[in-house]
């Protein structure tokens, strides 16, 4: 999946609120009857000083990653914090996030592409992630996806590639130090990706303005030994964070 990375202002998000687990076999449920509740109980009707009319679903409060329990919100975005005690208040911190762009169905479309998200390398600060739905068109409808970045410098480069040397199941045994380390893979005599990467004078290859070229891809999706573009996906999350 396709994105871009965004940073945002502060953000206040009144609603209605759940704690729930994705692994949770009434999560679906539980995050549909807060929608249910928010329009068909009138509470998205009587929110003070809505900024527009696009609702959001807000993931938050993580006790871990996405395999741990979580606050999900249903809300929209105000202006200032309502006086009524009956709402939840969320605020939406400021710093950068992955934006996605999606269009289909409002529920399975949303679902689909969280799949892929968690799936993907990106690094997540896990302390919010929202959806935000640009219209009402159930069927076809265009959704924002912004899914929290951890702090830039957090995460290191591992590779020329992408790859991540950390996962690597041959690291201890052939006492390898990544390729970033050495002059030439334990596998051969060289690494073209590595050897046309450093020629370039490049940290990695998401920063060759040709990235990502047919190399490149032969490697991430060799049927045999790659990794269907998660190298890929490395990459551009090291370019988010200037490493």
């Amino acid at each position: 999946m396709e994105y871009e990375i965004v940073t945002l202002e502060e953000k206040i998000a009144v609603g209605v609120s759940a704690r729930t687990n994705n692994a949770s076999p009434d999560m679906g449920a539980v995050i549909g009857g807060l929608w249910n509740r928010f329009y068909n109980e009138g509470i998205w009707a009587s929110i003070p000083g809505k900024i527009t009319k696009k609702a959001m679903g807000i993931y938050t409060e993580y006790a871990g990653d996405e395999n741990e329990d979580y606050t999900v919100v249903v809300a929209c975005e105000t202006a200032d914090e309502p006086e009524q005690k009956e709402y939840a208040v969320f605020r939406i911190p400021a710093g950068r996030y992955a934006k996605f762009v999606i269009h289909g169905d409002m529920v399975q479309a949303v679902a689909a592409a969280w799949q892929e998200i968690w799936q993907m390398n990106l690094p997540r600060s896990f302390q919010c992630d929202f959806e935000e739905y640009q219209d009402n068109a159930m069927e076809n409808a265009e959704i924002h996806i912004y899914v929290g970045l951890a702090e830039e410098g957090r995460y290191n480069m591992e590779s020329r590639c992408g790859l991540l040397c950390s996962e690597c199941t041959y690291r201890e045994q052939m006492g390898c130090t990544g390729c970033v380390q050495i002059d030439k893979p334990f596998w051969g005599q060289a690494c073209p990706v590595k050897s046309c990467c450093e020629t370039k004078a490049h940290g990695h290859c998401g920063q060759c303005e040709d990235f990502p070229c047919d190399l490149l891809n032969g490697f991430a999706y060799d049927k045999k030994q790659g990794d269907n573009g998660k190298r890929i996906q490395n990459c551009k999350g090291w370019c988010s964070n200037t490493l």
